[in-house]
C-alpha cells in the first residue's frame, strides 16, 4: 500500500468513527501535532501527542471541542515515505456554537505501513474567534 493510500485508510476510519482500525495505522512512536507542538492551556489541541493513546487524546480533543462538519480534501500526493493534503474545513464550537472555518494542511510520515508523523495546519485566529464567547 503507497503512503497516500495508508493516510487516506487513516483518515477515513477516523472520520467513520473506527477508531480501532485507524489506530491499527498508527506507530508506537507516531507523533501527532495539531499546528503547534508545544502545549497551550488555551488549546488543548496544541501539544504533541505519542503513540495510540496520543492519537486517542489528540481527537478526543477535538470531538470535546468541536461538533465534526465539512472536511473537504482539495489535493493530495506523496513522495516517498510523506504525504500531503490540503483542504477546506467547517465544523462548530460545541461551547460557543459559532462556526469554524478554515483552509488546512496536513503533512504525514508514513513508515513500514504506519504513521509515524500526523502534523496537521490549521487557521489557529478563526479556531480562537469560535472558541470564544465573546
Amino acid at each position: 500500500m503507497t503512503t497516500l493510500a495508508i493516510v487516506q485508510d487513516f483518515l477515513g476510519h477516523i472520520f467513520t468513527g473506527r477508531m480501532d482500525e485507524a489506530l491499527a495505522l498508527v506507530d508506537p512512536e507516531a507523533r501527532f501535532i495539531s499546528t503547534r507542538p508545544q502545549a497551550n492551556p488555551h488549546n488543548p489541541l496544541h501539544g504533541t501527542f505519542v503513540g495510540t493513546e496520543g492519537a486517542k487524546g489528540f481527537f478526543g480533543g477535538f470531538v470535546e471541542l468541536l461538533e465534526p462538519g465539512e472536511f473537504n480534501v482539495e489535493s493530495s500526493f506523496s513522495a516517498g515515505e510523506h504525504a500531503a493534503l490540503y483542504g477546506t474545513l467547517r465544523h462548530k464550537s460545541r461551547q460557543t456554537g459559532k462556526d469554524f472555518a478554515s483552509d488546512w494542511a496536513l503533512i504525514c510520515k508514513v513508515k513500514d505501513g504506519r504513521l509515524t508523523l500526523y502534523h496537521f495546519y490549521e487557521d489557529t485566529e478563526a479556531l480562537r474567534d469560535a472558541l470564544s464567547p465573546a
